[in-house]
């Protein structure tokens, strides 16, 4: 469970919406737990600034600076999409003017526990996919292959899309990779099947230390532009736009 603090409180619902949920969902897409969030925030004028601490259990796979730079990219994103959608709304533009991590050292990882199994879906689908995920762990290790994570993600929604995303702990070519991915989305299929849920898509995403494409990991981005306008139409939110003098938008 992430523990998100925000000052002042009553952006929290804010953070929580358009910053908090995406980060958390792009890192445990890579293995990393998101332990904690504080955040804060200092309108001025028409501008909402805002500063980060993430506090992180991450594999140990993991570059130096890499994680940071992950978390950068994913937070222009969320930004991008913040003043697209709710500043566009009450003409503001949110900017990040600041961030840093902090890895927590309770519960460090026990010797020999190399690779993990991350599960995002609806409750009553995560046995199933609990299983697929360890069959698909099993059959990575038949063939060995190293890897560090397998995430299996699907929309909140309940929209029948499995993402599978597997991290390498070392750089290969492209064309390893897409042959990989082939593999896994054959056998992801074939494994719905034999467990009665061959009605679930399914995509396959194999990445490793040298992917920087940020935007292959926000499995949350489609939603952003919703909760948004959710957002906007919360009656404390509106309050508080008010009190600031921004422009409420129509209902």
């Amino acid at each position: 469970m992430t523990v998100l603090t925000v000052d002042p409180p009553e952006y929290y619902p804010v953070i929580e919406k358009l910053f908090a949920g995406g980060i958390k969902d792009a890192l445990e897409t890579l293995g990393v737990e998101l332990v904690s969030i504080k955040a804060g925030a200092r309108p001025e004028g028409r501008e909402i600034k805002l500063a980060f601490i993430f506090e992180v259990r991450k594999p140990e796979t993991f570059l130096p600076g890499e994680l940071d730079s992950i978390i950068s990219g994913v937070l222009d994103r969320l930004t991008e999409n913040a003043n697209r959608t709710f500043g566009k709304l009450y003409n503001v533009q949110f900017k990040v003017v600041g961030f840093k991590t902090a890895e927590t050292t309770s519960h460090p990882r026990q010797r020999g526990e190399e690779t993990s199994l991350v599960v995002n879906c609806p409750e009553d689908l995560r046995r199933t996919l609990e299983r697929l995920g360890k069959g698909l762990m099993i059959y990575l290790k038949d063939k060995g292959v190293e890897f560090t994570t397998i995430a299996l993600t699907m929309p909140p929604d309940g929209r029948p899309k499995l993402t599978v995303t597997v991290l390498l702990p070392k750089e290969r070519p492209a064309y390893e990779r897409e042959n990989l991915a082939k593999e896994l989305k054959y056998k992801a299929t074939s494994y719905l099947r034999t467990l009665n849920a061959d009605y679930i898509s399914v995509e396959v995403k194999v990445i490793d230390p040298g992917d920087k494409t940020v935007g292959i990991i926000m499995s949350r981005m489609d939603e952003i532009e919703k909760e948004a306008k959710e957002l906007a139409g919360m009656e404390e939110i509106r309050d508080l736009m008010d009190v600031l003098g921004k422009e409420t938008p129509e209902r």
